[in-house]
């Protein structure tokens, strides 16, 4: 089973059930263990291919706004620490990309999914990838206010008419200004939840 690291999927089921992506492409930012991406592939029609962006590679960041005292614990519930004192954050391993490329295996053999083992940034940066024109995002990565808001900005800047923005764990960052912001591409808020936020650009 395709397992997720949030809450709260039900509404991305419903925000994703048969919205029309008019051949254009859905993406993840932050896959982890596939849940997410799994969710839009069966539920989104007619989008080109859905993409999956997450580097994995234990890489430590900055997972959201004022996370200093953010940690790991072990199965016993003790905290763990880096080398030098400081707390040990999340990390997604290799180990993790392996098990959900073998768990999309048959979405990839059949064309709907590809994915991208790159960060945020890299993606973004990387030219094969900016002349696509997106219907469908999922913005489950970094979760700061300024990771957050460059990559709608970037999104925006490629959506189509017809658009919806599903962001995730909101309430760790500004959400308020990233939507703000994102009327200046007709995005309005429809619904939000705790943990999920749906946007929506028509024309």
């Amino acid at each position: 089973m395709i397992k997720g690291d949030s809450s709260e999927y039900n509404l991305l089921e419903k925000w994703s059930k048969n919205f029309d992506c008019q051949g254009y492409y859905s993406c993840e930012i932050g896959v982890r263990e596939g849940q997410g991406s799994k969710i839009i592939m069966d539920n989104v029609i007619n989008n080109y291919f859905h993409i999956g962006v997450d580097p994995y590679g234990d890489i430590q960041y900055k997972h959201f706004d004022g996370d200093d005292n953010f940690h790991w614990t072990d199965s016993d519930g003790n905290i763990l620490y880096n080398p030098d004192g400081s707390f040990k954050k999340p990390t997604y391993p290799d180990s993790m990309r392996d098990q959900m490329i073998k768990d999309f295996a048959d979405y990839t053999r059949r064309g709907k999914y590809h994915f991208i083992n790159k960060t945020d940034m890299d993606f973004m940066n990387d030219e094969g990838y900016k002349k696509m024109i997106f219907s469908f995002v999922f913005f489950d990565g970094p979760h700061t206010t300024k990771d957050v808001l460059r990559e709608a900005i970037w999104f925006a800047d490629r959506s189509a008419k017809h658009t919806r923005f599903v962001f995730d764990d909101h309430e760790h960052y500004r959400m308020d200004i990233i939507a703000h912001i994102l009327t200046y591409w007709n995005f309005k808020t429809i619904e939000s939840s705790t943990n999920k936020i749906l946007l929506e650009k028509n024309g």
